[in-house]
């Protein structure tokens, strides 16, 4: 498995920047485990980033590659987080992306508002999401885009006393393309069914990790493995897979090329992408 950064620093920084010119097409752009970062008609948007250390009990960063930039270099106007885990909602990279960027929105799940306050993200920039509730153009929002929360299971669903999930993944729409971000989670017929909704998803990013007793023991609350999210891309018709989540974080990798196995030899007819990190794919 590779931690080499394809593009990093300024040349990955300016490629991003550069297609806020673009219209009317779609870039993205991952960034390690589940980050990744989409530019569409002007705005530029990122999921679950981490640009800063992931530290065990002991104070060892448990990363298995340095961040390709740091939070004060990134122009970014909205952020979605799926979950409070660290790495994907990390307080630091939040805090210093935040005061980079002063009129950035970072949206997560409604139940997360309160714990965003108190690692120090300003209420103003911070907007909560529910399952099945959208977003659509208004509030700076980009023209043709929208936005709808899908309740995950980390293993489990977890909703607060109102209802609302603790969990979000998140269906884009950009112009004609349909993407779903998944965050976290483990494949559940409820999920599946709601997306198949959808009526075609075109970019499927979901983690490939899995979970076992022995990750369990070291407290680490699992995901969907390969053979998983490989079904689930077919399930739900999405045209291509991205998997995620396999590389950060020391002690809870994956190896990708499983994954391929198995879309070679059980979905031959379905595409997906193993992305590098800082590769861009454009549409």
């Amino acid at each position: 498995m590779s931690y080499v950064w394809y593009k990093k620093g300024a040349e990955l920084l300016k490629e991003i920047e550069e297609f806020r010119k673009v219209r009317d097409h779609l870039g993205l752009w991952y960034i390690g485990q589940m980050g990744m970062v989409f530019g569409w008609n002007g705005k530029i948007l990122c999921v679950d980033p981490v640009r800063g250390a992931m530290p065990d009990d002991s104070g060892m960063d448990r990363r298995n590659y340095p961040a390709p930039f740091e939070p004060e270099e990134f122009s970014v106007d909205f952020v979605f987080c799926t979950h409070d885990h660290g790495d994907h909602m990390h307080g630091e990279t939040l805090r210093r992306l935040a005061k980079r960027n002063p009129e950035m929105k970072i949206f997560l799940p409604e139940p997360l508002k309160k714990q965003a306050g108190e690692i120090g993200i300003p209420a103003a920039q911070v907007v909560g999401m529910r399952q099945k509730e959208i977003l659509c153009p208004g509030n700076a929002l980009p023209e043709g885009f929208s936005v709808r929360g899908v309740a995950t299971a980390h293993e489990e669903y977890r909703f607060d006393e109102t209802g609302c999930s603790e969990t979000l993944g998140y269906v884009f729409r950009f112009g004609p393309y349909r993407l779903f971000h998944s965050g976290d989670t483990v494949v559940t017929r409820e999920m599946a069914e709601e997306l198949k909704m959808e009526q075609g998803i075109d970019v499927l990013m979901v983690p490939i990790n899995g979970r076992d007793l022995e990750r369990h023991a070291r407290g680490i609350v699992g995901n969907m493995d390969s053979r998983e999210a490989c079904w689930f891309g077919a399930e739900i018709g999405a045209d291509l897979v991205i998997p995620l989540h396999y590389d950060m974080i020391g002690g809870n990798e994956e190896n990708p090329l499983v994954f391929a196995d198995y879309m070679e030899r059980l979905y031959p007819d379905r595409k997906y992408h193993i992305m590098r990190l800082g590769e861009g794919l454009k549409f």
